[in-house]
């Protein structure tokens, strides 16, 4: 399985030296988004989700929750994470209470097809239809949960037409778990899946000057704890994602919809 770590605030702790409590958010953004473009992909978002003091939105497939408590904290609005990995739930949580967000941002175990809830807002998946095979039922899915109007957005991986990575990748050991399709097929099904399109954008060229700026700071010593510290074999993976971007392999898409 690709998703088994566990004692993650203990990791933290050990590779920071301080408590999560203590944890500057600075260094925390370096630690808690499982995703390219980190804190910064996410400020590119923001804007589309039209979150705002009062309304909720959606996380399937949160992980450590950064991008969870990133809008809470922006926005003002309330955020409801899913995902199926117990040890990423209870690490989102933790690092949540610690952030003093509780009130705001909650997670649960759980895949979106049993998850009760509905009447979202807006809802966004960040890396994490790599991993599902059943695109059209996932969105399906996120789509019963939004109330008539709510927006969707994405931030995902798609493969090139011929692209084939390395593994490792973050979102894969062996393979067995990745579904890679084309930019144009995810779109299409999301569309398929009860959404109308508002935006399109290939996000590649931006990602890869964000791992480029990451190399950079990481040769010269400036950046602390990282993400892949995290991972099981994490450097090789990150490093297989950072060259796949790089020769086209896969790309990276942003994407707005609306039930």
């Amino acid at each position: 399985m690709t998703y088994s770590e566990t004692g993650i605030i203990a990791t933290i702790e050990r590779l920071t030296g301080v408590n999560v409590t203590a944890l500057p958010r600075e260094q925390l953004d370096d630690i808690d988004q499982y995703h390219a473009g980190g804190p910064e992909a996410i400020e590119r978002l923001i804007p589309h989700l039209a979150l705002t003091a009062g309304t909720t939105a959606l996380d399937v497939g949160s992980g450590l929750g950064g991008p969870a408590r990133q809008i809470a904290r922006t926005t003002g609005c309330n955020v409801v994470g899913v995902d199926i990995t117990p040890a990423y739930v209870d690490a989102a949580q933790a690092l949540t209470d610690a952030a003093g967000l509780t009130a705001q941002t909650k997670f649960y175990r759980s895949d979106i097809g049993s998850f009760d809830q509905t009447g979202f807002d807006a809802a966004y998946t960040i890396h994490v239809q790599m991993n599902i095979a059943d695109k059209k039922a996932f969105y399906s899915e996120i789509a019963r949960r939004l109330r008539a109007g709510g927006r969707l957005a994405i931030f995902e991986v798609c493969r090139s037409a011929d692209g084939v990575p390395a593994l490792p990748l973050p979102w894969s050991l062996d393979g067995t778990d990745s579904h890679l399709t084309t930019a144009d097929d995810l779109r299409d099904t999301i569309q398929s899946s009860g959404f109308t399109l508002l935006d399109w954008a290939d996000d590649s060229a931006w990602a890869r000057q964000w791992f480029d700026d990451l190399g950079k700071r990481l040769s010269a010593g400036t950046a602390a704890a990282q993400l892949p510290a995290l991972l099981t074999d994490g450097p090789a993976r990150m490093l297989n994602f950072a060259i796949a971007i790089a020769t086209g392999a896969v790309t990276i898409n942003r994407g707005l919809f609306t039930v």
